[in-house]
């Protein structure tokens, strides 16, 4: 039976990853990361190996045959024997002076040819690539997309021997997680501001567009291609080439629905935000209750809001945490004091795609103002009664 990945933040895989190359060569499995393209498998990785001074080799499986791992025969004339000479993309011989050990990441190992992963065997239980030793302070990593609904060719681990030895993780990047990671690798100030006030549009799990890589190419864009490196700057640019060819480089790269409404809130910032309705913005609130912001944006903030919502539920099993469910709070004082039409439709989306229901009665509980709570709790009973 095929071994199930266990779902991580990016902050979570990172420890892992740190503990795991600590442990050195005593422990008896590698890692797999798995997950949708684009969501920074490798970036972390390498990021890693960089922080505990590993040597980074990055090797792609869907490129790489047995032959080319184990490396092609040679004849030595004198032995009368055949020989394999050590492939440059395998680790050396010995660690390279100045670092702790090497980081081996064979990314794509859903596209790996099926002998390859016979080879990977041997790597992972023996500590050899075909005839070359590895050196001791070697740590393995392996990564592959998720599949046939991102367009790529399946390789299955079929082999329980192999599958016993890995540790397997599914990574879904979390919006906070990322942001921190954005400001360290110095991402564009408007990208992580957008995050920020709209975090589903990191990415999009179910079309793969947006996604963190995507978010990155934009930034390298603003910052290598046209020279933008400040928000201002992006902003004059935008207002002034409203139609031109940067415009069109960001919707191809993150997607005509998260590209479009970047530069829209660049250029004419929505009334309200999906930050804003999760951490209940009570100035946001008031206005909305006198009908002040436009019903299209609070629809608009109200989906994103969920979305975040139904990401965390299912990354907590159901069980989200103190934080998780005050946000949840804040969420149901919007929905309960929109139009009736929209109060309805979105609670019963809290309900049946969010998958919710149990977590209602505390998060209404986290509502400080006592008026407020027991009004919109006459509202959901009535909703429910219906």
């Amino acid at each position: 039976m095929k071994k199930k990945a266990v779902t991580v933040s990016i902050h979570e895989l990172e420890d892992i990853l740190e503990h795991y190359i600590d442990a050195g060569s005593g422990t008896n499995y590698a890692l797999k990361i798995i997950g949708h393209p684009g969501v920074g498998k490798s970036a972390i990785v390498k990021e890693i190996a960089r922080k505990r001074n590993y040597f980074f080799i990055d090797t792609r499986l869907a490129f790489k045959e047995n032959i080319d791992l184990g490396g092609y025969p040679v004849p030595d004339h004198d032995s009368k024997r055949m020989i394999y000479y050590r492939p440059i993309f395998i680790p050396p011989e010995t660690v390279p002076e100045g670092h702790d050990g090497i980081l081996w990441f064979l990314d794509e190992s859903n596209r790996a040819h099926p002998t390859v992963i016979q080879t990977l065997f041997q790597i992972i239980t023996e500590g050899t690539c075909g005839e070359h030793r590895l050196p001791e302070k070697t740590a393995i990593v392996l990564a592959g997309n998720m599949g046939e609904s991102d367009s790529t060719t399946i390789t299955e681990f079929d082999d329980a021997a192999l599958d016993g030895r890995l540790a397997i993780f599914h990574l879904k990047p979390d919006s906070r997680d990322w942001l921190r990671w954005a400001h360290r690798e110095n991402i564009h100030p408007s990208i992580r501001h957008y995050i920020s006030l709209f975090p589903e549009r990191l990415w999009d799990e179910t079309n793969v567009n947006p996604n963190p890589r995507g978010w990155h190419q934009v930034s390298q864009a603003f910052a290598l291609s046209y020279g933008i490196s400040s928000h201002e700057e992006l902003l004059r640019y935008l207002s002034d080439n409203p139609e031109g060819t940067l415009t069109k480089l960001i919707i191809s790269l993150v997607g005509e629905i998260a590209g479009t409404d970047f530069i829209m809130q660049m250029i004419s910032p929505r009334g309200i935000t999906t930050q804003e309705i999760l951490t209940g913005e009570q100035d946001k609130l008031e206005l909305m209750k006198e009908s002040k912001i436009p019903s299209e944006d609070i629809l608009w903030a109200l989906s994103g809001a969920l979305t975040s919502l139904r990401e965390k539920n299912i990354n907590h099993r159901g069980s989200l945490s103190p934080e998780d469910l005050e946000e949840l709070g804040n969420v149901l004082q919007f929905i309960g004091y929109s139009r009736a039409d929209s109060r309805m439709s979105f609670f019963y989306l809290l309900l049946k795609e969010c998958g919710l229901f149990t977590q209602i009665p505390p998060a209404l509980a986290t509502i400080p103002d006592t008026e407020s709570r027991l009004e919109l709790q006459d509202r959901f009973t009535g909703l429910l009664e219906d």
